[in-house]
């Protein structure tokens, strides 16, 4: 009996030290290297512990006020190095940038970023490394209730046949590159009750030419291209002027060419429910932004 209370009162003043000790292995300086996933630390209340972003992290406002480390094709090691992170996030490709920064010593935690479900499997990888599992489960769970409600508003709306341009030259068609099925924007499309017109291949983003794409005759044309600009009447006549060249085209011949220059439509991340029903707006309610 003795040598129980003595375990318990051994245990009773240790367990604040246990617990501290256990907390510390949770990531506190934590460095993202793409927007989306600046935007899950943010909306799963972890900006405290946001040491390093990229250049192109713009959104919460609250990321502007964060150390940048350059891009993600370019990013500054040194400084990286400096904000001494216990956690870099990485997406999941075959960039050499997971090696170098292996290379430093620091801690990575890489993560698929292209589809939808990839994005609701970072909220959950990303809170439950950070140690707050039941934030990513709110969150996971009220998008996927936001996705499902758009899909089901759209589901007695006519198809509208579509292509997603994702970027081309400026002032002309040339270099065309759209979002073929099996991209984020793709499923955000198919959401809003679109129907990708590009058929599925190995290519995610292949590019397309203009002979092409008046043989394919979209309905619609969604023009993510100057996502980050702001147009004026003069500017929109301007980039309106290329696709005007090509009128038989019947997205061009009803006026259904839509310039979306919100950058929160290619990023998924949490905003994905409402970037699908902005999409669906443009198709079925042909609202133009």
């Amino acid at each position: 009996m003795k040598s129980r209370v003595t375990f318990l009162i051994v245990l009773w003043f240790a367990l604040p030290q246990i617990m501290g000790w256990a907390a510390e292995h949770y990531p506190r300086r934590i460095v993202s290297t793409v927007p989306n996933f600046t935007e899950i630390l943010f909306a799963l209340g972890l900006e405290e512990r946001v040491v390093g972003v990229t250049d192109f992290c713009r959104y919460p406002l609250q990321a502007l006020g964060k150390e940048k480390i350059g891009g993600y094709l370019n990013p500054n090691m040194e400084k990286i190095l400096s904000l001494k992170p216990d956690l870099v996030l990485l997406p999941k490709t075959k960039s050499p940038l997971e090696q170098k920064i292996r290379g430093l010593g620091v801690p990575i935690l890489e993560i698929p970023n292209e589809t939808i479900g990839d994005t609701l499997n970072a909220i959950t990888g990303i809170a439950q490394k950070a140690g707050v599992p039941e934030q990513g489960e709110i969150l996971r769970k009220r998008l996927e209730k936001e996705i499902t409600t758009v899909q089901k508003s759209c589901a007695a709306q006519d198809s509208v046949r579509t292509i997603i341009i994702v970027a081309h030259s400026p002032d002309s068609l040339k270099d065309l590159y759209a979002a073929a099925p099996g991209t984020f924007l793709d499923e955000l499309l198919t959401i809003a009750g679109g129907t990708n017109i590009l058929p599925r291949g190995k290519i995610l983003y292949p590019k397309i030419s203009k002979e092409s794409l008046v043989m394919l005759n979209p309905e619609a044309i969604l023009d993510t291209s100057y996502a980050g600009n702001e147009f004026t009447t003069d500017t929109l006549r301007a980039v309106l002027r290329p696709w005007q060249s090509l009128p038989t085209i019947k997205a061009v011949k009803e006026n259904r060419v839509y310039f979306i220059t919100d950058p929160s439509i290619t990023i998924p991340g949490p905003r994905m429910a409402d970037s699908a029903r902005y999409i669906a707006d443009l198709l079925h309610a042909k609202r133009k932004r």
